[in-house]
């Protein structure tokens, strides 16, 4: 499936209104690249067709809302019906509790971290409001997160303007760049934790 056609067909007919709806699908699981829909929406902004703060102010929007409704479906209808059919599956209420538990200490870490990181970025809302994760902390380090891959892949897109097909296959290498790099920081800090606490 070529990602690239897609999105590219979906800004041009659609414009932003195309990208929004996108990004909000993408923000609570539903699987549409926002990589691409946002470095596309940057490289239309190079050619003059959008404008590169709208494209990054909508983007971040965009994402948030859909967050907002993956942390909704989580807190109303997430946890009862886990609480109440979820040993079908094999999870018990014990299970349920130490997700709340590491909600409780690494929420802001998990949420924020979470929307730099493809496939998990559009689930992380979930888990959240299952946990029932304070709205405000939700809110403000999807947020965050959602500037930090906005601004990523906007700024891939207005650099090549033009060329953006010519590296549209390199797209997922950047992805799994920034997957990395969250990696080797989310160790480096517990490491620096453990050493701090010794």
């Amino acid at each position: 499936m070529n990602y690239t056609q897609i999105a590219g067909d979906l800004l041009s007919q659609l414009g932003y209104v195309g990208l929004a709806t996108g990004l909000i699908l993408d923000s609570f699981g539903i699987p549409i690249p926002s990589e691409v829909l946002l470095a596309i929406g940057g490289a239309l902004a190079a050619t003059g067709r959008f404008d590169v703060w709208v494209v990054f102010i909508l983007g971040v929007a965009a994402q948030v809302t859909g967050g907002l409704i993956g942390y909704g479906i989580g807190k109303y209808g997430g946890h009862p019906i886990l609480e109440r059919y979820g040993k079908y599956v094999f999870i018990t209420k014990k299970d349920l509790d130490r997700t709340h538990a590491a909600f409780e200490k690494y929420g802001a870490w998990m949420t924020m971290l979470g929307r730099c990181l493809p496939v998990v970025r559009g689930l992380i809302a979930y888990p959240a409001g299952i946990a029932g994760m304070n709205l405000g902390k939700f809110l403000l380090y999807t947020t965050i997160g959602s500037a930090v891959w906005t601004a990523l892949f906007v700024w891939v897109g207005f650099t090549v303007g033009d060329n953006l097909g010519s590296i549209s296959k390199y797209m997922h290498v950047l992805s799994l760049g920034v997957v990395l790099a969250v990696v080797a920081w989310v160790i480096w800090y517990y490491m620096h934790r453990r050493r701090s606490s010794n």
